[in-house]
């Protein structure tokens, strides 16, 4: 059984690999990863840093001009199992909390697949997308981003393209829902034995209430297992219903990690979902 300390060092470090390789740009900061696309894009921010040993002043200097330069406002994700020296470099430099998010986990077996708690609509298809067809990728590009920011219209280019990086991304899974014959769903997941980490799940608001996020999350889990995964790791807001989905589910909170970020004037922050 894996310990969670080292289920947290495993998952940050595997979101930093994932941002590294999607991100338009990035460089290191203290073990992890800096990721930088346009203003108010979720990618702008660093993950993994401190699980390289002591983080310095000057790595967190390096991170702030990293962002502030071009304008974004500087964030980044903090592991309560990283190095206790983040957290004091960062409150040195001014750095304050936004957000909590919990890393929720859960153990797979392909011999004993996942179900739902309650039967998804009649006629829902679950499956991979094909990176190659052009219209189907545009059409998980639209429903996922107007799913986690429905106020965004049009959709900003830069917004869209972040969403095809990972439908492209070799470790990652798109996976969309069909019903009526359109895409009601979105959800993604990277397959990285022994670990399944399942992220960017949206339900069109017409059909949500009906199972289909449950669905969904089973499919998931059940390819991971299938693929060699051996637990799964999905993230949550505290006030996010996804939360009490997955719990019913299986999964269990591994452990909270907090989003600082450096206010200043004229930086654009992460447009929040």
């Amino acid at each position: 059984m894996i310990s969670l300390t080292e289920l947290g060092r495993a998952e940050e470090l595997r979101q930093a690999a994932g941002v590294r390789e999607t991100s338009p740009e990035w460089a290191p900061c203290a073990g992890g990863v800096m990721a930088r696309s346009a203003p108010g894009v979720w990618m702008n921010y660093c993950v993994g840093a401190g699980f390289a040993g002591e983080v310095t002043a000057s790595d967190i200097e390096g991170l702030v001009d990293y962002y502030a330069s071009k304008g974004i406002e500087p964030r980044i994700e903090v592991c309560p199992f990283a190095d206790e020296s983040l957290v004091a470099r960062t409150r040195e430099a001014g750095f304050v909390i936004r957000l909590f998010e919990l890393v929720l986990y859960r153990p797979l077996d392909p011999a004993a697949p996942v179900v739902t708690l309650h039967a998804p609509p009649a006629g829902l298809r679950i499956g991979p997308i094909d990176p190659k067809d052009a219209s189907v990728v545009e059409e998980f590009v639209r429903v996922s981003t107007t799913g986690f920011m429905p106020g965004l219209d049009p959709i900003p280019e830069p917004f869209k393209e972040a969403v095809r990086n990972i439908v492209r991304h070799p470790r990652t899974l798109a996976v969309a829902a069909w019903l009526e014959g359109r895409i009601v769903g979105c959800g993604a997941m990277e397959v990285a034995p022994p670990v399944a980490g399942l992220f960017g799940l949206t339900v069109q608001e017409a059909y949500r209430r009906r199972g289909i996020q449950q669905a969904m999350l089973a499919w998931r889990l059940n390819h991971g297992a299938a693929h060699g995964c051996r637990f799964a790791t999905i993230g949550s807001k505290p006030t996010s219903g996804t939360l009490s989905n997955v719990r019913r589910m299986g999964f269990e909170v591994a452990y909270t990690k907090a989003t600082l970020v450096r206010p200043g004037a004229g930086l654009a922050p992460v447009a929040e979902h």
